[in-house]
This record gives structure tokens, sequence and C-alpha cells, in this order.
């Protein structure tokens, strides 16, 4: 009898362990239209021109605070880098997960009646002239820095050069808000026309785990760079040490990382645009163990040397504090959150924009 006892305890146990092991938050989706909605006499052909998932990695974050004296007391310059990756990522597992996605993604606007433009069709419009085709299944370096790109198994999209060579990032500046007024502007509803109004879904994923984020005490009195996990689903804003072209010490780039899909129809007055996006963040816990990488450096003292009581040197030196740091990670439970996640932000947004 005791011994029966302990082994339904012993079994609640393990089934709670499961239960917490790894918990998604709640979904908040957000669909947006600009110019018509959604109706039922829309086309009932459907092209994907892109289903990209960007699985974060690794993440750097760097403060620099320049040399500061005040009444012959100071310090000099002061560099804090502080960098923080995963470790345990299992490629295959996501590239695994990536074309589950993707072919349920399939099934699922097939079982609502619309029928798949395949990739052949699409490159012999004006819109992709230029463009070269990338097949997957194909899980690469990212351009944008710390993450993997994942395109899934039998798909294939038409691309620029840039990105086919691995080239094209988010990085924000002037060419990344050119590309947004071009796209408003034209961009897919073209493609749309010139495929006789046929419905253009791009989809695009993000999975991080970075938080960055100095302590805003220790920066007030030097330099301060900290990288935490939080591991989510969504939009995801990073920064990244400049690492090429002209920069001043510590300079970073930004990068949007966007999880969101957009449907696009028809063309001129009755066009369609719709973006579906999440409202927050879905969080996944039970994936990676709470890790934080930070540096602090408040920059050595400055000193001054007398030479012949007729000529005084100031003495300045240049610190660098540095601190990398990998979290633990289950690659299985890593894969798995991205699925979950994923999912039902998909089936969320096509249930929207459908019904």
């Amino acid at each position: 009898m005791k011994t029966n006892y302990f082994l339904a305890v012993f079994c609640l146990l393990v089934c709670y362990n499961s239960l917490i092991a790894q918990q998604v938050s709640e979904l908040n989706v957000k669909l947006d239209h600009w110019g018509q909605k959604p109706s039922d006499k829309m086309s009932k052909n459907v092209y994907i021109s892109d289903f990209q998932v960007m699985v974060e990695v690794y993440r750097e974050d760097v403060d620099y605070k320049k040399e500061k004296e005040f009444r012959g007391i100071g310090r000099g310059e002061a560099t804090a880098q502080a960098a923080l990756g995963l470790k345990g990522v299992d490629a295959q597992l996501l590239q695994a997960q990536v074309d589950k996605l993707y072919s349920e993604f399939v099934a699922d606007l097939k079982a609502k009646g619309y029928t798949l433009i395949d990739v052949e069709t699409a490159a012999k419009t004006d819109y992709y002239k230029n463009a070269e085709r990338m097949q997957g299944p194909n899980i690469r370096e990212s351009a944008n820095p710390g993450y993997l790109e994942i395109l899934p198994s039998g798909a294939s999209f038409m691309v620029s050069k840039r990105e086919a060579e691995g080239k094209s990032s988010n990085k924000a500046g002037i060419m990344g808000n050119l590309k947004m007024v071009g796209k408003a502007v034209s961009g897919p509803n073209q493609l749309s026309k010139d495929l006789n109004d046929a419905l253009i879904i791009e989809v695009k994923l993000a999975l991080n785990f970075s938080e960055a984020g100095s302590n805003w005490f220790k920066s007030l009195s030097g330099a301060n760079a900290q990288v935490k996990t939080n591991l989510m689903l969504g939009t995801h804003t990073v920064q990244a040490p400049k690492t090429k072209g002209l920069r001043m010490k510590g300079q970073e780039e930004v990068y949007t990382i966007p999880n969101t899909i957009e449907f696009y129809q028809g063309a001129g007055l009755k066009k369609i645009q719709s973006k579906g996006y999440l409202k927050k963040p879905v969080y996944i816990s039970g994936v990676i163990d709470d890790t934080k990488s930070s540096a602090y450096d408040k920059g050595a003292s400055i000193t001054y040397t007398n030479i012949g009581d007729l000529f005084v040197v100031k003495n300045t030196y240049s610190t660098i504090s540095t601190n990398a740091k990998f979290a633990e990670t289950d690659g299985v439970k890593l894969a798995d959150g991205l699925y979950k996640s994923a999912s039902a932000f998909l089936n969320e947004e096509l249930k929207e924009f459908f019904d």
C-alpha cells in the first residue's frame, strides 16, 4: 500500500514538472488594415512570397564613456563589453520545426479553398525580373548580428541578390526607411497585380532570447554593459557593435527583427494591405537557464607628472572591461517553444484575416 502511495506521488511530481518545464505566455495579436478590408470576393489563388524564421543565438552589448575631468581630478576613457550566447542549440531540430510550421500553414490555406501559385509562375512576373531564386531547406548565419536565418524545406522564394548572398539585414537607417516607403506605395500589391490579383502572403517570425540594458546608476560613473536571457517570440529591436566603415568608439547599430504576417491583394484604390503582429511578445519559460553577462569599467584615474617643475604632463589611460558567458539551453525545448508560439500566432492571424 505504501509503495503504491509513493508511486502515485512520484507520478504526480513528474506530471507537474513536465507542465511547468515549458510555459508559453498569453497570445495577444493585432491585425491592421490599410485600404480595403478582406472579402469573400478575393481571388482564391495565393502566393507565399516569404516564410522566414529568425532565431537569436548570440548577443553583444557595448558601452563607452569618454575621458572626463573636473578641476584636475578625473578618469580616462572606459569601455565595457558584455556578450551572451546560447549553448545547446540544435539547428536540425529548429529546421524540423520550421518545416512543420510551413507545411501546416500551407495545409491550412488549402483547407480554406486556396490554390497555391508556384515559384516558377511568380518568377516570370515583371516584379521579379531582377530577382534570384532561393531554395529551402536553408539554415545559415544571418546578416542581422547574432541570428540564425531558417527557410523551410520544400519552399522556394524569389529574393534580391543581397538576400541570396546573405548580406541583407534589417538595420535601421535611411535605406531601411526607403524600403518601407517603396513597399507601402507599390511593393507586393504590384506582384498581386502581375499574378491576376492573387493574394500575396509574407511571413517573418522571430524567436529572441536577449534583453540588453545597463544599470543606470552604474552608468553615471562609468561604462556599463549588460545582456540577460528572456526567451520570447515577437518583433525585437537589438543593438550590436558597429564593425564596418567609419565608426566612433563604442558605436552601435540598431536592427529591428520583425515578427509579422502581411497580406496584399489587388492594386489601385481597391488594394488590400493587412499586417498582423503581436501586441506584446509571447514569453517562453523553462527553456534557457536564467543567465546575465555584465561588464563595468569606471576608467583609470588621471595622473599628472611634473618635469623639472617646468612642465606638467597629464597621464590618461584607456581601459576595457569584458565579460562573456554562455547560457545552458535545452535544444529540444527551444525548438518546441518556437513551434508552439509561432503556430499559435499564425493560426490566430489567419483566423482574424479570413473570418
